[in-house]
Order: C-alpha cells, then structure tokens, then sequence
C-alpha cells in the first residue's frame, strides 16, 4: 500500500509570493518535481521548500496605506 502523499509549498530567495502544492512522497521527489516545473537541473539559490503540513502558504493581505 502506497504512503500518502505529502504536500510542499516554495519560494524563491528575496520575493514574496509563495508557490505550491507540489504533492510528492518526499522532500526530494518535490524538489525534482519544482525543477521539472522550472525547467532547469538544478534549483536555484535561497529557494525555500517546506512540507504544508508545518507551515500553509501565505494568503495575500494588501496593507492599508497610512
């Protein structure tokens, strides 16, 4: 019987905006998804992946001006 699959969000180094779900078995499996995404061999510097299940991504709130 197969596990569940685990959820994981990301995000580039110095931007705000949060990707995801990427549905994988393992950290590792997520991030060989996010490359294929990415189109690229290996990710880039500063990206953060963390599994949804500790921390869900951020909703968007606009700050009201002053």
């Amino acid at each position: 019987m197969r596990t569940p699959l685990r959820r994981f969000g990301y995000k580039f180094s110095g931007y705000f905006m949060e990707y995801g779900p990427v549905e994988a078995d393992s950290l590792d499996a997520a991030k060989a998804q996010i490359r294929q995404r990415l189109g690229v061999n290996r990710l880039p510097l500063g990206v953060h992946i963390w599994d949804l299940a500790e921390r869900p991504l951020a909703r968007w709130r606009v700050d009201v001006a002053s």
